[in-house]
Formats: C-alpha cells, sequence, structure tokens
C-alpha cells in the first residue's frame, strides 16, 4: 500500500481519525477505481490493511522512528497528529550545513541522553570524534553518582548512504581510544542525515555501537524540541522554528 496516498487523504480531510472502511474507499478512490469497485475493494481489504498499518507502528516502535499511523483497528484507524512535523524536522537536517549539524549532534547528546560535560570538537579526519560527552551513573532514588561514561561521537551530513568505511574508519578511531589496557566505559555514537547501508549497519551493530539515521534523529528532536529550542539560534531558525512560528 501507498503511504503517501494515505498522507494525501489524510492531510485534504484535515482530521486524524477515518473509519476504517470509509478510508480505504477514498484510497482505492485516490488510485483511479470507480465508487463501486473502491467500496468493494475497501470491503475486501480491512484484515489486509489492518495487519499492514499494526506492522507499520510495530516496526516504528522497534526502530524509534515516526509512523505515519498512531492506531487501527477494524473499525477506526487514527494518524499520527505529530508526523507532518518530525517529516519537516527531517527536510530541514539535510538543508543544514555540516559544522551546524555536529553542534545538533552535541545539543541532541545533551537534551536527548541527559550527557554532561558536552562538546563539539574542531574538524577533524574522516572517522575522529565530532562530538562527545559523558553520561553519569547513578541512582535513581538518591541523587548519588557512582561513576560516568564517556561518550565519543561522529556526525556526517551525507546526501548518500553511510557505507561500511565510514563506520570502519570509527571503528579504528575507537579501537585507539582503548590502547594501553585503559579500558575506561566508553559509547560509540554515529549520527547521520542520511540511511546507513546494510553492511555499515552490520559493523554498527558488530561492535555495539549508536547509530542514529535521519529519521531516528528527527523523532528524537521532536520529543525534546521545548529544551533544544532554548539552545542555539541554529536549532531555533533551522530545525524548530516553524513549530512555533
Amino acid at each position: 500500500m501507498d503511504d503517501a496516498i494515505f498522507l494525501s487523504l489524510r492531510r485534504r480531510a484535515n482530521v486524524f481519525k477515518f473509519g476504517t472502511e470509509n478510508l480505504l474507499n477514498e484510497y482505492f478512490q485516490a488510485q483511479g477505481k470507480n465508487s463501486f469497485k473502491s467500496a468493494e475493494l475497501a470491503q475486501g481489504n480491512v484484515t489486509n490493511f489492518t495487519e499492514y498499518a499494526t506492522e507499520k507502528i510495530r516496526e516504528s516502535e522497534a526502530n524509534n522512528t515516526a509512523c505515519i499511523f498512531s492506531s487501527v483497528s477494524k473499525d477506526v484507524t487514527t494518524f499520527n497528529a505529530n508526523f507532518d512535523d518530525v517529516q519537516q524536522i527531517e527536510n530541514r537536517l539535510l538543508k543544514m550545513h555540516w559544522r551546524d549539524f555536529e553542534y545538533l549532534s552535541s545539543s541532541i547528546l545533551e537534551t536527548g541522553f541527559d550527557a554532561v560535560d558536552v562538546r563539539t570538537t574542531q574538524s577533524s579526519g574522516d572517522g575522529g570524534v565530532d562530538f562527545e560527552g559523558k553520561i553519569l551513573i547513578g541512582s535513581s532514588e538518591a541523587k548519588l553518582r557512582y561513576g560516568e561514561i564517556e561518550v565519543y561521537g561522529q556526525s556526517k551530513k551525507y546526501a548518500g548512504n553511510v557505507g561500511i568505511y565510514d563506520i570502519k574508519s570509527f571503528v579504528a578511531f575507537a579501537n585507539s581510544k582503548k590502547r594501553n589496557y585503559v579500558h575506561h566505559p566508553q559509547i560509540f555514537m554515529f549520527f547521520t542525515t542520511s540511511e546507513f547501508a546494510s553492511s555499515a549497519l552490520k559493523e554498527i551493530e558488530e561492535n555495539g555501537f549508536i547509530g542514529l539515521n535521519r529519521s531516528q534523529i528527527a523523532l528524537l528532536i521532536y520529543n525534546h524540541r521545548d529544551r533544544l529550542l532554548t539552545r542555539s539560534e541554529v536549532i531555533r531558525t533551522q530545525v524548530l522554528g516553524f513549530i512555533y512560528s
């Protein structure tokens, strides 16, 4: 099924809740079917559609991305009211300057993961660190601090997918941080405005890194939008201003 058609129907109606069979009726009409054929197809595809939409929701939850649907049953389909805003953030990430994206990555580390001592590093060669900080380990009840985890991150403002050699370079950097038998607790994160090639994702998983693509970052930004808005003029003007205008 074509999510673009569903999204167009939602925007045209300017509502977020539809009767499922009525939604499918409009969907098939938008595909060019006549009213009689659309009604027939809608009635016969309710179960297929609910399974499709349910899987979309489950997949988005597993991947920490926004889904076009928020809930679905054979009677009612509800669209995600935040989906358009998250998509707008995705589009704005593509237009950012690479250096601004590095500063944004630092802000995400601080606001989205509660890191401290966060900083954006000076421009480095491929494979190096672009932002870093520390995540504190403490008691959830008493405000006691027991340790910290060092976080090292790389940001890539790409048009194409991040490939395996980008990740291998970062792996080499990670290994350099573990020399001389000194093993501080460490997390390595890779943020990109694009996607990861399958081979790159496999390399990330095998090394225990955290890789966030454009869709995942956009949802993080949206969820922490109020705190991020105060971080800098760049975030206000380039990323989040449209929400508050």
